[in-house]
């Protein structure tokens, strides 16, 4: 029985039902972004809610640039896989193949490892995406990590290991990581809003600032680098259009063959939740609606998220500017990572024909006792406000996440 606060919206096309949708979210939540939906291959809706600097009231466009964080690895994958379609690598191969001194510890991660998140390696190696680290000194950084498990054993999120990708890129190719990216992927995809910080093509497009709790951190076409903090495994700044015209083209082989293609979606490798594996850059994940494969990512300069329901024939493309999240003596503690809630409550009205839903917290933490919850309002406050407000070189720490899972636990 469809409920009656919704057997109205029945009668309106779908496109007025999300948007309907997508300006509560903007007046009960927060939320701000562009948002791009397909389904059966047309355009549903194609909008931008809210503002993209709140001080200028410049409002968001479809075509408003926004720094999308993880989904960035994605890229990287790709390149990857390009190089070795040519003959120029293989990803079964140790990195100790492409770099040079490689702790004997380290020296047989494969490639394959670095992609999957089980190389054994750690989350992150520095203090935050804009700390001017040279690749000689992101090396010796990662290198000197400490395994949190044997290379291949389980999954383990890392930053770290999608950076010793973009040197083995570098190296490979001859050529700097954000040169490859631009002429080798971007450019040939038809990318043309697609590119990496303090890019001077963002000086004529409009770029979203950054916004945690309502406190502007920000346009990232601000931001120097990228250094190698970010390199590999963030710093890409693109819009709902470009991400759209991305995943066409890897549906299209334009780039990469079939089978290279179908190396970035296997399912190599469980992740932390039932029924989610990580491929090469992106999640498979097994939901009611069939398979999804996706990706999000964040920091400082706002949340994204990208989601494709193979059966439903539906993709969601969303850029946030906003992320929000409750630190009180009170509980439970909620976070919301606005472009990732709002898509994964979009995808559950469309194909439960409600929209009388909105999106819920990305995690709720409810503590155990009043130690826990000290305990865990001490770690939020790290996490989500000393940690990136702290400066590194006169700049502002980034946090980088991916965080689409129904696990619901803290972004590393």
């Amino acid at each position: 029985m469809v409920p009656l606060a919704s057997a109205h919206a029945l009668h309106e096309p779908l496109s007025t039902q999300i948007d309907t949708y997508l300006q509560r979210v903007v007046r009960e939540q927060g939320f701000a972004g562009s948002v791009l939906v397909h389904k059966d291959g047309k355009t549903i809706l194609r909008k931008g809610y809210g503002l993209a600097d709140d001080a200028r009231h410049m409002s968001i466009t479809p075509e408003t640039v926004f720094d999308v964080g993880s989904i960035s690895k994605q890229f990287t994958a790709a390149a990857i896989l390009q190089l070795e379609q040519q003959g120029k690598l293989r990803v079964m191969n140790c990195i100790s193949t492409y770099l040079e001194h490689v702790p004997a510890d380290k020296a047989a991660i494969t490639l394959h490892q670095l992609l999957t998140h089980s190389s054994g390696l750690p989350d992150d190696y520095a203090g935050g995406d804009l700390e001017p680290l040279s690749r000689e000194e992101a090396l010796q950084a990662i290198f000197s990590l400490p395994l949190q498990s044997r290379p291949g054993e389980k999954y383990v999120y890392s930053n770290a290991g999608y950076t010793l990708l973009a040197a083995v890129i570098e190296r490979v190719s001859g050529t700097s990581y954000p040169k490859y990216m631009k002429d080798h992927l971007f450019r040939p995809a038809g990318l043309l809003h697609t590119g990496f910080y303090n890019d001077p093509q963002w000086q004529r497009l409009s770029v979203a600032h950054g916004y945690w709790n309502g406190t502007d951190e920000g346009s990232p076409a601000t931001w120097p680098g990228p250094y190698w903090t970010v390199m590999g495994n963030g710093g890409v700044m693109s819009t709902v259009d470009d991400l759209a015209t991305w995943w066409q083209v890897l549906q299209a082989h334009t780039l990469l063959s079939p089978s290279q293609t179908e190396k970035l979606f296997h399912k190599y490798i469980k992740q932390d939740s039932e029924g989610e594996y990580y491929g090469y850059g992106w999640t498979i994940q097994q939901t009611e609606q069939g398979e999804l494969i996706t990706h999000n990512g964040g920091g400082i300069g706002g949340n994204s998220d990208i989601a494709f329901y193979q059966q439903e024939h539906v993709s969601i493309f969303i850029c946030s500017n906003r992320i929000t999240y409750r630190i009180l003596f009170s509980l439970p503690y909620d976070i919301h990572l606005l472009a990732t809630d709002t898509s994964k409550q979009l995808a559950d009205n469309i194909f439960h024909h409600n929209f009388s839903r909105l999106p819920q917290p990305t995690f709720t933490l409810i503590p155990a006792s009043l130690i826990a919850g000290g305990i865990l309002l001490v770690f939020l406050l790290v996490m989500f406000r000393l940690r990136r407000k702290r400066k590194l070189a006169g700049q502002h720490t980034i946090s980088k996440f991916s965080l689409r899972s129904p696990s619901k636990k803290p972004p590393a």
